[in-house]
C-alpha cells in the first residue's frame, strides 16, 4: 500500500471517530438535560441513584455481551476505590448543581477539566508547564469567573458546587491513570456506574425520596440508556480514530449544551458568562494543543 493510501485510510478513520465523539458529546449532554428535567419532581439522590442502578445494569449486559468481564475482586483494590470516591463526589455535586443552577452554566464550567489538570501536573507532578500554558490557565480561570460572578451580590452557591465538582472530575481522570494496566477496563467501567449509585444512597437520607411518575421513569430510562450510548462512542471514538484528532471534539458539548439550556427552559447565558465560557473552551483548546506538541517533541 501506498503512502498516499496510508494517509487516505488514516483521514477516514479520524473522519469516523470525530464523527462518533461528536455523537458521544451530543448523548452525554441528553443525560444531564434529561437529570436536569428529573430533578424538578425528584431530589437528586434519587435521581443519582435510579439512573446508576439503570446504567450499571445496562453496561454490565453491553461488557458481558463483548466477553469474560475478568476477575470482579479488582473492584476491592486501592486505586479503583480511590476512582470510585472521586466519582461518588463528583456525581453528587454535579447533580446538585444542575438542580439549582443554569444548565449551560453548569455544564461550561465542567468543562474546565484541562486547566485544572495543568494546575495540578504543574503543583503536584512538578512538570514544565512552561510561560504559555501558564497564560492560558490564567486566561481559563478567568474565564471561569466570569461564568461565575463571584461578587456576594451575583455569586450562585450552585455554581460553586459545580466547580466542586470539576474538581473532582480532575482527580477522578487523574485517579484513572493511576490505576494498574493489569486492571480490565471493564471493572473500571462498572465501577464508575456503581459509583454513581452509591453516591446517590449516601445522599438519601438528607432527602425525601417520591414514587415518579410514568413521565419522569421514562425520562430515567433514557437518561440511563444516553449514558451507556455516550460511554460506547466515547470508546469508539478513541479506539477509532488519533486521540490527537478527536480529543478537541469533546468541547462540542458546550454549544449543545447552550442549545439545549434555549431550547428546553429558555436559558441563554449573559454576555458575560458566554465570554467566560469561550475562553474556558479556547484556553482548554489551546492545552490539548501544546500537550500534543510537547509530546511529539519528545518522540
Amino acid at each position: 500500500m501506498t503512502t498516499g493510501d496510508d494517509g487516505a485510510a488514516r483521514a477516514q478513520m479520524n473522519t469516523r471517530g470525530i464523527l462518533a465523539m461528536l455523537a458521544a458529546m451530543a448523548f452525554f449532554t441528553a443525560t444531564d438535560s434529561l437529570m436536569k428535567v428529573a430533578t424538578a419532581t425528584l431530589p437528586p439522590s434519587e435521581i443519582i441513584a435510579v439512573r446508576g442502578v439503570m446504567a450499571t445494569a445496562l453496561m454490565f449486559a453491553y461488557l458481558r455481551a463483548q466477553g469474560p468481564l475478568g476477575d470482579m475482586s479488582h473492584i476491592l483494590r486501592f486505586p479503583i476505590l480511590r476512582r470510585m470516591s472521586f466519582e461518588i463526589l463528583f456525581i453528587t455535586a454535579y447533580v446538585v448543581a444542575l438542580s439549582r443552577a443554569p444548565f449551560a452554566d453548569v455544564f461550561s464550567i465542567l468543562q474546565s477539566g484541562p486547566i485544572l489538570m495543568t494546575i495540578f501536573a504543574a503543583l503536584v507532578w512538578k512538570e514544565d508547564v512552561g510561560w504559555q500554558r501558564w497564560i492560558a490557565v490564567v486566561l481559563g480561570l478567568a474565564g471561569v469567573a466570569m461564568i461565575l460572578k463571584p461578587a456576594p451580590q451575583t455569586f450562585d452557591p450552585a455554581l460553586g458546587l459545580a466547580l466542586f465538582a470539576a474538581f473532582m472530575a480532575t482527580g477522578r481522570d487523574l485517579s484513572t491513570r493511576m490505576i494498574p494496566s493489569g486492571v480490565p477496563s471493564q471493572i473500571v467501567t462498572l465501577s464508575a456506574t456503581g459509583g454513581m449509585t452509591i453516591g446517590g444512597i449516601l445522599l438519601a437520607p438528607f432527602e425525601t425520596w417520591v414514587m415518579p411518575t410514568p413521565f419522569i421513569w421514562l425520562v430515567l430510562v433514557a437518561a440511563a440508556v444516553s449514558v451507556a450510548l455516550g460511554s460506547h462512542f466515547l470508546i469508539l471514538a478513541y479506539r477509532t480514530a488519533e486521540t490527537s484528532a478527536v480529543a478537541p471534539f469533546r468541547f462540542a458539548s458546550v454549544p449543545f449544551a447552550i442549545f439545549v439550556g434555549w431550547l428546553v427552559w429558555g436559558q441563554v447565558p449573559d454576555e458575560i458568562a458566554l465570554a467566560g465560557i469561550a475562553l474556558v473552551v479556547g484556553c482548554g483548546l489551546y492545552m490539548m494543543h501544546r500537550e500534543r506538541a510537547m509530546r511529539r517533541a519528545r518522540s
